[in-house]
């Protein structure tokens, strides 16, 4: 992938999770969504994987790309046309 004409690497995890944030670019994704479509997880009440997942692709492809709605979940924010 590149970012800003850079080549960035993402782990396996980091790619699903981009990609299921990009499949509705600005929809804001619960955790629970998150776990279930990247993690295949059902129930994962409290976990942190999703922030710890979050963070470090902020520090890849640039943290105003994913915005927090807190207590609710991430979206991926696109350019505005």
């Amino acid at each position: 992938m590149r970012v800003r004409s850079e080549d960035v690497h993402l782990t396996p995890t980091e790619f699903d999770l981009l990609v299921c944030l990009a499949n509705t670019p600005r929809a804001v994704l619960s955790r629970e969504q998150l776990l279930a479509e990247v993690w295949d997880w059902a129930d994962a009440s409290g976990t942190r994987t999703v922030d710890s997942h979050i963070k470090a692709l902020r520090r890849k492809i640039g943290a105003e790309r994913i915005r927090t709605v807190h207590g609710v979940g991430y979206a991926l924010e696109t350019p505005t046309p």
